[in-house]
């Protein structure tokens, strides 16, 4: 705000300073102009000089005889006893004699309205008239203390002028700089989507209108948009808590015929199927109910410390001893200075986003992969990373992951890795999902801290 105001000060100052140098050049250039057009080729002091006498008969030059007759000029020669004793081109009002008073007048002034020019000439009064109305004579006169105290107040002058120029611009400066403090204040509560209420008065009226009218706006909006996301939220876990219980009903019962021995070994591994399916159908449901937590903060977590070490052998045994296909293995890599690592988070979620990738990894390569999972940490950040060496993701499936313009929008490998993002998000961290040369893809958890 004060750039602002300085800029507009400097700005207003420069442009008084601006308009006295036009000012001054515009004066001079027509005062010099003015006197080229006063004076013609010839002043009054050279025509004088160019008019002789031989033989008792008085001449002019032909160039200063072709100057009066070209700008319509005349001239006579008054002798000391009021006569005129040689003309050229002299008006029939003009008198051809003069007294003392006369001579006297018509040296400072006009005569007969003619606007006249006088020299001394070694002969008498030598003068030269203008046409009727064709100048303006004015006699000045200042005082020599006057003219002395000049270098002085012309300059104070021309400084009263700027610093009136100066003043005037701050003045104005500063009822804008209070129109724009309110706008900036408007500004950043409407940042913040706090409501928004100025005056539409001023200069800047309009714009505070506007920007009252965009306040409104947004705070609808907002209120429309939670009123839709906490519909959806609550929605997704009422659907979550309905189809829980008749699907644990599904599941015992479906558990009860795979150990009923009185049903057919097909009927047992449907029962089985059933129970798989159901299973499926379980953590699909858990996976949608904890991103849709996971995207509005709705999901309380639970910071502490914890080594990432032991929790990654943890959940490399937990995969193990469930039996998963022999067509998986799983590799663990940790590095020395990785061994002893204590982060600080949410160990559950951070469980949960590494499991993701390793049944990520499972669930689209069924031909089977080698999987590793490899920790290392470096200046102050920890690198979790899940590869295998299966089919890696689809060109366009990889864009989005790494550029997601919708949260849940990642079609058939579903909201695993959706929650994998918003882990890593509420943590601070970064996910990273890109594909090997050779085949198969890597995804690189990011955390800051380490110790």
């Amino acid at each position: 705000m004060m750039k602002i105001l300085s800029r507009y000060v400097i700005s207003a100052a420069a442009a008084a300073i601006l308009l006295l140098i036009i000012n001054f050049t515009a004066l001079a250039v027509w005062l010099f102009q003015s006197a080229r057009e006063y004076g013609r080729n010839y002043t009054v002091n050279q025509m004088a000089e160019g008019l002789d006498v031989s033989d008792g008969e008085y001449s002019i030059s032909d160039s200063i005889a072709a100057e009066l007759d070209q700008n319509q000029l005349w001239a006579m020669l008054i002798d000391e006893k009021g006569t005129v004793i040689w003309s050229r081109n002299l008006p029939s009002d003009v008198p051809l004699s003069y007294t003392l008073t006369d001579v006297a007048g018509l040296s400072r002034w006009y005569l007969k309205d003619y606007p006249v020019k006088v020299w001394q000439h070694r002969d008498g009064l030598f003068v030269v008239g203008n046409p009727k109305n064709s100048m303006w004579k004015i006699g000045i006169e200042f005082p020599m203390k006057t003219m002395d105290n000049s270098r002085f107040w012309i300059p104070m002058f021309l400084i009263l002028n700027l610093v009136t120029a100066v003043i005037l611009a701050l003045l104005s400066g500063l009822r804008l700089f209070v129109s724009l403090k309110k706008l900036t204040i408007g500004i950043e509560n409407l940042a913040q989507m706090k409501p928004v209420s100025m005056p539409a008065q001023g200069i800047l009226g309009d714009l505070a209108s506007g920007i009252n009218h965009a306040s409104s706006q947004l705070i609808r909006q907002e209120a429309a948009l939670n009123k839709r996301d906490n519909a959806r939220t609550t929605w997704i876990a009422g659907i979550s808590h309905d189809i829980r219980t008749p699907l644990s009903v599904i599941m015992g019962y479906a558990g009860q015929m795979e150990e009923d021995k009185t049903l057919t070994r097909e009927q047992q591994e449907l029962a089985v199927i059933i129970r798989s399916q159901c299973q499926k159908i379980k953590a699909l449901i858990n996976d949608l109910n904890l991103a849709s937590k996971l995207e509005y903060d709705m999901q309380p977590i639970r910071r502490e410390e914890f080594n990432p070490a032991p929790l990654i052998r943890s959940i490399a045994a937990d995969l193990l001893n469930s039996s998963i296909s022999e067509k998986y293995t799983l590799n663990i890599s940790i590095d020395e200075d990785a061994q002893n690592m204590i982060l600080t988070g949410d160990s559950q979620l951070i469980r949960r986003a590494i499991t993701n990738l390793i049944l990520n990894s499972m669930g689209h390569n069924p031909d089977g992969c080698d999987i590793k999972i490899q920790l290392s940490g470096n200046s102050g950040t920890t690198l979790l990373s899940v590869t295998d060496n299966g089919t890696g993701f689809p060109a366009e499936i990889l864009k989005r992951l790494n550029q997601p313009l919708e949260p849940m929008a990642l079609d058939n490998h579903g909201l695993g890795l959706t929650i994998v993002r918003q882990i890593m998000s509420v943590h601070g961290g970064t996910a990273s999902f890109s594909n090997l040369t050779g085949g198969g893809c890597r995804v690189i958890l990011t955390l800051a801290g380490g110790t």
